[in-house]
């Protein structure tokens, strides 16, 4: 193999990145329509190119110092794809909030604070074993 940055690795490292970008893309869009079957196996498929990445260019050759000329195009794909993967962080956490506000209203409702409960006929019950009346609506608030 080449030594890293070399000037023969760059259309390696551009079809990576190229993947790289195409898949985080792809991430994105089943993270929007919350299609999760087959996220996992992206991840697996986005630690390989980072892997493969890492190895054609090492990153700490290309983060913090000058980039050669020659990888110029090249790390703006990278930095794009850097974009593109905070994008999809964010809507990851955001989806983790709404689950966790879910997960909350559940336990309050689990612990007794909301008791409304129906029965086998489809009729709201307040509390156990106890039909909701206007008498007793407002007894347990």
């Amino acid at each position: 193999m080449n030594s890293p940055l070399s000037s023969a690795n760059i259309p390696l490292a551009e079809t990576l990145v190229g993947q790289l970008h195409a898949l985080l893309e792809s991430e994105f869009e089943q993270l929007k329509t919350g299609e999760m079957d087959t996220l996992d196996e992206l991840q697996g498929r986005k630690m390989v190119l980072l892997e493969q990445l890492a190895q054609v260019a090492p990153g700490q050759s290309l983060g913090g110092g000058e980039v050669p000329e020659a990888w110029q195009p090249f790390a703006e794909m990278a930095r794009n794809c850097r974009s593109l993967h905070q994008r999809n962080e964010i809507l990851v956490s955001r989806k983790l909030d709404a689950v966790r506000g879910a997960l909350t209203a559940l336990q309050v409702s689990a612990e007794g604070l909301i008791d409304e409960t129906y029965d086998r006929k489809g009729r709201l019950s307040w509390g156990p074993g106890r039909r909701r009346t206007p008498q007793n609506a407002y007894q347990d608030v």
